[in-house]
């Protein structure tokens, strides 16, 4: 009998699940559906909870509003989207690096909050949810 895989949303909820097993995240919930989307909220890096969206029919995983305040025109915001597009860059070592044969990555500014995103491609959650986690875990280390 083939395996059959687990679906998107069941491999995503059972990743975050173990990140807050470990103590990495707290106060794991999961707190809304909607229209094939899900939203995981949690505590990590600081005291706001954030949010962690995934839309398995268009394949993204989005860790939404994960910056406020930030202008769409300031040099944070240009360094960050800079630092953020060039997570696929060959030239970043492998294990910090995002495999653009397997899923990109991107950031957007709506009204100054800043949200990062990232599609995976070919069903490629489990690796898209580490390597999303890592970059966001990369970004505060910067900040």
């Amino acid at each position: 009998m083939k395996n059959v895989p687990d679906q998107p949303l069941d491999i995503v909820r059972k990743g975050l699940q173990t990140y807050a097993d470990r103590g990495i995240f707290s106060g794991f919930d999961e707190v809304k559906t909607r229209n094939g989307r899900r939203t995981f909220r949690f505590v990590w890096q600081g005291s706001r909870p954030l949010d962690f969206d995934v839309d398995s029919e268009r394949g993204v995983l989005r860790f939404n509003k994960l910056l406020p305040n930030v202008p769409l025109h300031s040099s944070l915001y240009v360094d960050l989207n800079r630092f953020v597009t060039t997570r696929s860059d060959p030239r970043i070592p492998k294990h910090r690096r995002v495999d653009a044969r397997r899923a990109t990555v991107s950031c957007t500014n709506r009204a100054g909050n800043v949200s990062i995103a990232l599609s995976v491609k070919n069903n490629q959650y489990e690796y898209g949810l580490k390597k999303l986690v890592n970059l966001v875990h990369e970004v505060f280390v910067q900040l």
